[in-house]
């Protein structure tokens, strides 16, 4: 089994006190503030899409990802959530609506290949019923502004951390539009997103669809820069062109541009965030080598029931779980990117490199387990010994924990992780850290309390649910300064 990384109290506390806070007053960007109604709407229109077919010697493969209504019967979602599914045996793609929640339910879709463009990455499900309590979402008819806000939604890595009957919950992430390219046809966004969301809405700060979750980009130093966003302009082209009655939603009247953009990032977020996002990663890592382990030993155990005393010959990565091992891929790529930013010892870049070598391999999984493991404990050691700045410490350990309180389940330990999320909003307290991190600190905080008095279950959901929040922000630390310094009343506007 695999045991949770103990962040001891006396690290985080020290690290706490330490921390010197002469901080400008910090208020989270209304733009990234959707109302409850909103959140409720655009949850209500994203669905979970499970695609199955029969693979060679029929066993069965699989794969997944995320889609939005638009309309009563119509799905918008990406081509490449699907792409393995078409013209393969055995063919079946369902979506789950309401995924996470007990009103969740699944319906069978269907594809006309005259609703598909495999060029641009997009296609149309059809469901037959009309699922209960849904909703759709509205496409905008206004291209996006640099450095306007964009939220995405959708699910990161799945079910492979989430194996609730209920599936997993729709995630949020936050971001910046960096650039629009290709004439209007794409939108790169500073946004963590992850494998899962591929298909997933993009929306601005009233919940209008500005773009689809396509992909993840950077370069071979940093492969997780930004998020690839296929435009509303584009959506739009390919639903006239394909019969499709949608039309531009119109825009909010007497809005000002400027309430959709946001101020930009303070001094030294960029470092906190990749603190944030090395600790989660590694913590990820560590998770799926265990898993990519249990995966290939149960493999080896099946091979030898059918082939009996005959020793089974089996090609490299035979029987491992094909959407684990990308979701690996992608992890080494981003844990190796944050250790060259941040300029760790070459010797822990050499590891990552040869975990990554490894999982290319698919050939022996225990060792790339105990790799993984080994590497996350090198890099605590390096972070806690080398590591000067407090605040840059602070988050890296706060995102190991914060990933493992969004997976929650046995890695949450009520009694130690109470006194840890104690310790982590004493911290963002003293940073004046904005809402959007502190709130949610708190929520887990009172439901780590609810889940060691009573046992709640329910607890650990409300855990993961704020946990996931806190990591579409992605680090711990001050906001932006107070642009309206007169107003000292401590009151909104």
């Amino acid at each position: 089994m695999f045991h949770s990384r103990l962040l001891t109290g006396v690290v985080i506390a020290a690290v706490v006190l330490s921390l010197t806070a002469v901080m400008a007053a910090a208020q989270a960007d209304g733009a990234f503030n959707l109302s409850p109604e909103t959140v409720q709407r655009i949850d209500n229109s994203v669905v979970y899409i499970h695609a199955e077919w029969k693979g060679p010697e029929g066993a069965i493969r699989d794969a997944w990802g995320t889609g939005f209504f638009i309309g009563e019967h119509e799905i918008l979602t990406n081509y490449h959530v699907i792409a393995d599914a078409m013209d393969r045996p055995g063919r079946r793609i369902t979506i789950r609506t309401h995924s996470g929640t007990a009103d969740t339910e699944r319906y069978e879709v269907y594809v006309n290949p005259e609703g598909t463009d495999k060029e641009l990455d997009l296609a149309i499900l059809t469901v037959r019923h009309t699922p209960k309590g849904g909703d759709h979402l509205e496409i905008s008819a206004i291209e996006p502004a640099k450095n306007q806000a964009v939220l995405g939604f959708g699910f990161p890595m799945g079910d492979i951390f989430d194996s609730s009957h209920q599936g997993p919950g729709v995630a949020l992430r936050r971001g910046y539009i960096s650039r629009i390219t290709e004439k209007g046809r794409t939108i790169e966004a500073d946004m963590n997103i992850d494998h899962g969301m591929s298909g997933g809405p993009a929306t601005n700060s009233d919940g209008l669809v500005i773009g689809i979750v396509n992909a993840m980009g950077g370069s071979s130093d940093n492969p997780t820069a930004f998020a690839f966003l296929i435009s509303a302009d584009t959506i739009l082209q390919f639903l006239k062109s394909r019969g499709s009655q949608v039309v531009a939603a119109k825009p909010v009247a007497d809005k000002p541009a400027a309430e959709d953009t946001v101020s930009a990032p303070p001094p030294g977020e960029k470092i906190l965030r990749s603190f944030f996002s090395l600790g989660k990663e590694l913590r990820v890592g560590t998770l799926i080598g265990s898993l990519l382990q249990s995966n290939a030993e149960k493999a080896v155990e099946e091979n030898a029931d059918k082939e009996g005393d005959k020793q089974p010959e089996t090609e490299p990565g035979a029987g491992i779980d094909q959407s684990l091992l990308q979701m690996a891929r992608q992890n080494a790529d981003s844990t190796v990117a944050y250790l060259r930013e941040l300029k760790a010892p070459e010797a822990l870049v050499t590891k990552g490199e040869g975990i990554r070598k490894l999982i290319e391999a698919a050939e022996d999984m225990p060792h790339l387990a105990a790799l993984s493991k080994q590497l996350e404990d090198e890099c605590d050691e390096w972070v806690l010994s080398s590591v000067a700045d407090n605040l840059e410490k602070l988050n890296y350990h706060f995102g190991a924990w914060v990933l493992e309180m969004k997976l929650g389940g046995v890695l949450i330990d009520a009694a130690k992780d109470r006194e840890t999320c104690r310790m982590f909003v004493t911290a963002a307290e003293m940073q004046k850290t904005p809402d959007a991190v502190l709130e949610p600190l708190k929520e887990i905080q009172a439901a780590l309390i609810e889940i060691e008095e009573n046992r709640s279950m329910a607890g650990k959901e409300i855990v993961s649910k704020h946990a996931d929040s806190i990591i579409a922000v992605g680090f711990l630390g001050p906001g932006p300064p107070d642009t309206d310094a007169g107003n000292d009343d401590g009151g909104e506007g």
